[in-house]
């Protein structure tokens, strides 16, 4: 039987920001993965946006603070590898625009 390569790590980014990264691979393939990016508000780290493949696709999961979510239609990829590179790029050089987002629906309720 193949085993299966299991992996959570983080990303510490600015701004009590960081990435929460998930993936499970066999054979060096990755099969799931979530790509979430937290920040610490309020004295609590709260999800802002992520990627993931829960429905056997890619797609974002934009977190609004009431626990509403705004989903993504299926994203095109070649492989969950660009997907997942994708995802960690994206968060890693826009995670200001998301948190700031967040924010401001946070103060318009």
């Amino acid at each position: 039987m193949l085993q299966m390569e299991q992996r959570t790590f983080f990303i510490p980014l600015p701004e009590n920001a960081s990435l929460r990264i998930s993936y499970i691979k066999r054979q060096g393939r990755i099969l799931r993965f979530v790509v979430q990016l937290e920040a610490y508000i309020e004295e609590t780290w709260l999800p802002i946006t992520r990627y993931d493949t829960a429905h056997q696709f890619v797609h974002r999961d934009d977190l609004k603070p009431d626990g509403s979510q705004i989903k993504t239609p299926p994203m095109a990829f070649a492989n969950y590898e660009d997907a997942f590179n994708f995802a960690i790029q994206d968060l890693r050089h826009n995670y200001e625009f998301y948190f700031n987002r967040y924010l401001q629906w946070k103060r318009n309720g």
